[in-house]
């Protein structure tokens, strides 16, 4: 039988044999600068997959600690992590399981004061604000620079991720949220599960991947991917979201 792929011990031997990625494709990767805010439920499945795939530079934005109720959903830590700074304990496992890959830590939070300073560096935005205004913020900044950005997210057993590519003109967060773009508070604390943030986290990660790929038209823009996750219906939908011409924020741009 002859030999289709050409199987070697090495880290990205098994994704460089896939037609649709490839050395070239892997390459690319490896020049790639994402930034990714927040390192909790969704990110921790997120930055595992980014890290793994070999994304040359990641930086990752994050002020907070880790507690016990974390562990259920944030794979990225273990109960000796409790009480330690969250970005510290996801950049020890992140650069153990990759060390070819930069990883930047920043610990502070993005205000409208440097927000410009911090994404700069970054060719691609992972959204993940503590807060509304966090998120539309970020929403902002991005519409403003031109970055693609996505934003990925569950509660309870569903989540859904949503991408937007300003140079298209494509809808943005507040066209996700026209109800909810001008809120500032936060909902706190919902309840969810690994299931969400997992498939939740590998599906944001899968939009990055595509955009460095070179398959931006495959990724969830101008629509969102919704998800039940696995415990209630198992079902997977996407539904439109338009840019809207009235949108106060992308409406302008």
């Amino acid at each position: 039988m002859t030999e289709l792929f050409k199987f070697q011990d090495t880290r990205y031997n098994r994704q460089e044999n896939m037609p649709e990625w490839g050395v070239h494709g892997q390459e690319k990767l490896k020049s790639a600068t994402v930034a990714v805010i927040g390192a909790g439920g969704v990110k921790s499945t997120l930055l595992m997959a980014l890290v793994a795939a070999g994304v040359g530079k990641i930086g990752i934005f994050e002020f907070d600690t880790v507690e016990l109720s974390n562990l259920n959903r944030q794979i990225l830590y273990r109960t000796s992590d409790i009480g330690v700074h969250k970005g510290s304990a996801a950049k020890k496992t992140l650069q153990d399981l990759n060390p070819e890959i930069e990883i930047i830590l920043i610990q502070e939070k993005i205000t409208e004061e440097n927000i410009h300073e911090l994404l700069s560096g970054y060719e691609f935005i992972v959204e993940g604000g503590d807060s509304p205004h966090g998120r539309n913020l970020v929403n902002r900044y991005c519409l403003d620079s031109k970055k693609p950005m996505v934003h990925a997210s569950a509660q309870f057993s569903y989540g859904y991720v949503f991408s937007m590519i300003p140079s298209d003109k494509s809808a943005c967060f507040a066209c996700l949220f026209p109800d909810d773009h001008s809120r500032t508070e936060h909902t706190g604390a919902v309840p969810v599960n690994v299931l969400s943030t997992s498939v939740a986290g590998s599906l944001g990660a899968a939009e990055v991947i595509k955009w460095f790929l070179g398959y931006k038209d495959r990724m969830f823009v101008n629509k969102r991917m919704v998800f039940s996750s696995l415990i209630l219906s198992s079902d997977f939908e996407v539904e439109r979201v338009e840019k809207s011409p009235s949108c106060p924020v992308c409406g302008e741009v």
